[in-house]
């Protein structure tokens, strides 16, 4: 069983890399060409909005009480992993 300290931890965590990541593809942008610039500047924009989600749902996360924990866990992970998965969808076209 996960407890809610690790897995919020985990959230954050990946946050994280998904930040290092945006900049990574930021860079990228920047130093592209015209049209692969236009392309990438989507693409992180696209991102930036699942980024923006995925806050949203760890905000929404802490705030829960505690002992709606268990009630609230599933839902969180399936809003999770569909973020994460576009993420990686998202990071996938462009890398």
């Amino acid at each position: 069983m996960t407890t809610r300290e690790s897995y919020q931890e985990q959230m954050e965590l990946q946050l994280k890399q998904w930040s290092v990541r945006l900049e990574e593809l930021q860079l990228k942008a920047e130093k592209a060409s015209a049209d692969v610039k236009t392309k990438l500047t989507a693409e992180l924009a696209e991102l930036k909005k699942l980024d923006v989600a995925a806050r949203q749902h760890l905000a929404a996360f802490e705030a829960a009480a505690a002992t709606t924990w268990e009630t609230v866990k599933a839902d969180f992970t399936d809003k999770w992993n569909h973020v994460s998965g576009a993420v990686d969808a998202l990071w996938a076209r462009v890398s």
